[in-house]
């Protein structure tokens, strides 16, 4: 038997972004002083991302069978049985919370409500029912950042709020972005996303809004107390935010489909390129020791 719908069905490009903040915020905390305890981050986030992927997959099944975009996925094509799926997701989130147990009951705790938000608050409970879906289950895409950082740091303060506020941010810019492009899919699944019960527009000022607050939060970084970061960081916040603020106030200014698209094709790598230059801030460039 393959093991290529089992890994499908964990979804490889979430775990892997959701596990890169992880590493990277746990690289700014201080984490290359601390390999073991670091690697321990990044073994338990990614065990649980893919607890918590194989989970939603198995709630979302009849809703991914209707929709073009997400019909070909393992649950709803018949190459993974739903009990083999529910007990795969089970035995990953298990596992990843066992893994955090280094890191402390706090972490651990932090990790477990993001599994609870991703797949009870949003799956389970708003995903069908209300536009503000993705609003509600934003913090759990944020968990990741906030655990790797805090976590090797040693404590929860602004600057580990603010870098899950960064991912919370971009979390809703993503989905309403593709939301509007695959709105006949949402609509046909019954999902009420923004784009599709408020309509296009409406959508796009949103994102553009979401967007003008992701730009403002990433020029903070370097100004909040307790920041690690040097000059680099501070170019990179500004030019990045710069950026951002430009295509928001265009797409607030003229909300076509093309715009926010563009806008969501520059967003796209923007968590990972932003995280990536501040952990070679802190880690290369201006390093604590």
């Amino acid at each position: 038997m393959s093991l290529r719908p089992f890994l499908r069905l964990t979804n490889p490009p979430i775990v892997v972004l959701l596990t890169f903040t992880a590493l990277t915020a746990g690289i700014i905390g201080g984490g290359v002083q601390k390999p073991l305890l670091l690697l321990d981050v990044v073994v338990a986030i990614a065990l649980c991302s893919m607890g918590a992927r194989t989970l939603t997959n198995y709630v979302d099944r009849d809703m991914d069978a209707r929709m073009t975009r997400t019909r070909d996925r393992p649950l709803p094509a018949g190459e993974v049985a739903p009990p083999v799926a529910l007990a795969l997701g089970i035995g990953l989130t298990i596992s990843g919370l066992v893994s955090a147990f280094p890191l402390g009951w706090l972490y651990v705790l932090i990790i477990a409500l993001g599994i609870v938000d991703n797949v009870a608050v949003y799956n389970l409970l708003t995903k069908r029912r209300t536009h503000w879906n993705i609003v509600l289950a934003a913090p759990s895409g944020g968990v990741p950042a906030l655990v790797g950082y805090a976590s090797m740091a040693g404590r929860v303060d602004a600057f580990a709020i603010l870098l899950m506020a960064l991912v919370v941010l971009w979390t809703p810019i993503h989905i309403w972005s593709l939301a509007i492009r695959y709105r006949e899919d949402y609509s046909r699944a019954d999902v009420p996303m923004l784009p599709v019960t408020l309509g296009v527009r409406a959508g796009i000022r949103w994102i553009a809004a979401t967007t003008l607050l992701l730009a403002l939060f990433t020029v903070a970084l370097p100004f909040v107390p307790g920041s690690p970061f040097g000059y680099l960081t501070l170019i990179v916040a500004a030019v990045m935010g710069f950026a951002l603020i430009v295509l928001s106030v265009a797409l607030m200014r003229s909300p076509t489909i093309l715009r926010s698209w563009r806008l969501f094709k520059f967003t796209s790598p923007y968590l990972a390129v932003l995280f990536t230059l501040m952990a070679i801030d802190v880690a290369v460039v201006h390093p604590p020791w």
